[in-house]
């Protein structure tokens, strides 16, 4: 079946977060709140994928022009600016059923190509050790450990320059 990618709309809330908490832990997941939040101010900075009209992944983000990323309040869009030179990558979700697809692949060059036309300069994000390798083969430069201890984890901060 075909991936069909587009923006996301407040209409997605209850799949986006359903696919969320069945990603990641209860722990590192966004909550409801704040993918109503990212959807409704931001959503071209939030693009669905579906297969069979079912969304089988996201990524979802903010726009700023600080270069930490850090900050826990602006996965809420505390501090978001739609006019940012970077944007921030708050979570890459592809649900287990369909993961090792290249689905994620294929949502971050779409992303990219997002990132482009609304003119940003880099794209942030962290992510696991485990997920580095991932990142670097699609051009993310790693940067090390980040100050995050969201969810009580280890996340390296990943950039890719536009």
């Amino acid at each position: 079946m075909e991936l069909k990618i587009r923006n996301g709309k407040v209409e997605d809330l209850e799949e986006s977060f359903i696919l969320e908490r069945r990603t990641f832990l209860e722990c590192e997941a966004a909550s409801k709140e704040n993918i109503k939040i990212r959807l409704s101010e931001f959503s071209d900075g939030f693009i669905v994928g579906e297969i069979g009209g079912k969304i089988v992944a996201h990524i979802n983000s903010g726009s700023t022009n600080k270069d930490d990323i850090t900050d826990e309040e602006f996965k809420g869009l505390i501090g978001h600016e739609s006019g940012g030179k970077n944007i921030v990558i708050f979570s890459v979700a592809v649900d287990p059923q369909y993961q090792k697809q290249g689905i994620a692949s294929e949502m971050m060059r779409e992303f990219i190509e997002v990132s482009k036309k609304i003119k940003k300069k880099n794209i942030l994000l962290l992510c696991k050790e485990n997920l580095i390798g991932m990142y670097e083969k699609m051009g993310y430069e790693n940067n090390g450990i980040s100050a995050s201890t969201h969810g009580n984890a280890v996340w390296y901060e990943m950039v890719y320059s536009l």
